[in-house]
């Protein structure tokens, strides 16, 4: 990944595949195998079945994503 890179960022839960495209990468000190958005851009990746046990609200503080370059829509 390189600073200013265009990506797509899909996420992945029970065989569920959502797309965010043309994200920009920019560097930031954070654990490494990490990712951060900014919402609501990447609400879109928040599976819709998985929630919360008590508030039954979407579950978007861990979403398994993949990166990839951006591919044309």
């Amino acid at each position: 990944l390189k600073d200013g890179q265009l990506v797509d960022l899909t996420s992945h839960f029970q065989g569920e595949r959502r797309v965010a495209r043309e994200f920009v990468v920019r560097p930031y000190d954070i654990p490494p195998r990490c990712a951060a958005t900014y919402f609501p851009e990447a609400n879109v990746l928040v599976p819709l079945g998985s929630t919360a046990e008590k508030s039954n609200t979407p579950a978007s503080k861990s979403v398994v994503i993949t990166i990839a370059p951006s591919t044309p829509a």
